[in-house]
């Protein structure tokens, strides 16, 4: 299959169980507001540059990599190398909003084991679970206006559940319908299932509770603004500011092609299986029947052989050899 124009798409799939993980690096920075908080800024400035529109969820993905505090976890993470986490993240959602099952820090470890930071959803929807769960971790939100954080989730996100590719191919793909889960559920238990009517209640409820509990902690906040860049980060988390611009991942109308793209890789994906896996059994099941039914007819031949005696022995083979309908 040709590499996508997309770079975070080139990634090979892993059919990885989170439950059999555990933690190996440490946790460090939990990135907590929600997604799009940022996007089409006017700029994210740093004493050596200014960039323009960006993502400052994914930007913020890539700064702390670039500062040494990664890897960090982002729903892209589940939903194009680890789609098996979305069963877990499942499970986290059911035992917070559903009352069923238990997670704890021994489920965080397995699901987030192999990070150093978090941002984005699922996990920012685990505020202050996450908190809790890892006491030494520094704590950033990401701010942005909310009229315009609605519309622009409202542009991308939505967009994205009502996809006609997306909706289509969770019955043939396993991943999207994995994907495909897990996105409903977050939806429905952030935003009631209705984020036209909900979703500006419960960012702000959201991020004040990020607040309220870290304050009860005794834990400080980062509040990342747009145009902030890398010097109140790096003060923050006690690094030094790097050379370059602080990073920019695209918005709009990237978002929307690699949104589309994600959907025809999974497509392709999918029906190359049918090619190799399931077109093979459905012609050996074809296969197979014809010769059961082959097999019942000569077990009838035989039984009228006996019942009807020498004299038939024409007639029933003159039957047998007649074509199928």
């Amino acid at each position: 299959m040709a590499p996508s124009q997309f770079k975070d798409l080139n990634v090979s799939v892993k059919d990885e169980d989170p439950h059999l993980r555990s933690r190996t690096v440490p946790m460090k920075v939990l990135v907590l507001g929600f997604p799009r908080t940022g996007t089409s800024c006017n700029g994210l400035r740093s004493h050596h540059g200014l960039n323009q529109t960006a993502d400052m969820v994914l930007a913020m993905q890539m700064a702390l990599e670039k500062l040494g505090l990664g890897p960090c976890y982002h729903m892209r993470t589940a939903m194009n190398e680890y789609p098996r986490d979305n069963e877990m993240w499942l499970e986290a959602f059911q035992a917070k909003y559903d009352g069923i099952g238990t997670f704890g820090k021994e489920q965080w470890d397995q699901l987030l084991g192999h990070y150093s930071s978090v941002c984005d959803v699922p996990a920012a929807a685990f505020g202050p679970e996450l908190i809790k769960a890892y006491p030494e971790a520094k704590i950033i939100l990401t701010n942005r206006e909310i009229d315009s954080w609605h519309t622009s989730c409202s542009k991308t996100l939505q967009r994205a559940r009502k996809y006609w590719l997306h909706r289509m191919l969770r019955y043939f793909d396993w991943i999207t319908q994995l994907v495909h889960s897990l996105r409903e559920k977050q939806w429905q238990c952030l935003f009631a299932d209705d984020f036209e009517k909900n979703g500006r209640r419960a960012m702000l409820a959201h991020y004040a509770d990020v607040r309220r509990v870290a304050n009860d902690m005794g834990r400080d906040v980062l509040e990342f603004h747009m145009g902030d860049g890398w010097e109140p980060l790096c003060h923050f988390l006690g690094r030094a500011v790097p050379d370059g611009t602080y990073p920019r991942e695209n918005e709009g109308g990237d978002w929307i092609l690699k949104m589309q793209e994600r959907a025809r890789l999974r497509a392709k994906a999918a029906a190359a299986k049918f090619l190799r896996v399931g077109l093979p059994t459905v012609i050996l099941g074809l296969s197979l029947g014809l010769g059961l039914l082959s097999s019942h007819r000569t077990c009838n031949i035989r039984a009228s052989l006996q019942t009807v005696g020498l004299a038939q022995v024409r007639t029933c083979c003159s039957w047998a050899l007649q074509p199928t309908r």
